[in-house]
């Protein structure tokens, strides 16, 4: 369930900011997006960034972004089993919000280009640091 809300905040912090830092008018937020890098950032927007962990052995953790919904695919354990995890979720400009258990989330687009994605979210349960997920396109 951690990863689940793990996942809302971090796609729901695309969004406060009115315009992304890189922005590509051809790109789409809609496709098949792989985990790529993970970590946090500052106030003053430095981040710390690592490699996305994938679990070894397994198919490689992704999101798949509809007009109305982020369709979550992890893999896990020794049989890489497969979790789905799907919600619908909302864009006004940069900022997507999506609802769990009741609690909506919100995240913030810093990057969206052709190959890259790059939200920021931050987790109610430490609201001093600001999530950031890098995703990359794979179709």
């Amino acid at each position: 369930m951690k990863k689940i809300i793990l996942l809302a905040v971090a796609f729901v912090s695309f969004a406060t900011i009115t315009s992304c830092s890189k922005d590509d008018d051809q790109a789409s937020l809609q496709g098949k997006w792989e985990y790529f890098k993970e970590g946090t950032a500052n106030s003053s927007g430095q981040e710390d960034l690592v490699d996305y962990q994938h679990q070894a052995g397994c198919s490689k953790d992704y999101s798949i972004i509809t007009a109305s919904s982020i369709v979550d695919h992890s893999f896990f354990g020794s049989t890489c089993e497969e979790e789905i995890f799907s919600t619908p979720y909302t864009r006004n400009g940069n900022t997507i919000s999506i609802t769990v258990e009741g609690e909506t989330f919100t995240a913030e687009i810093k990057t969206l280009d052709s190959s890259t994605l790059k939200i920021y979210s931050i987790d109610p349960e430490f609201p001093g640091i600001i999530d950031v997920t890098v995703f990359k396109r794979i179709n």
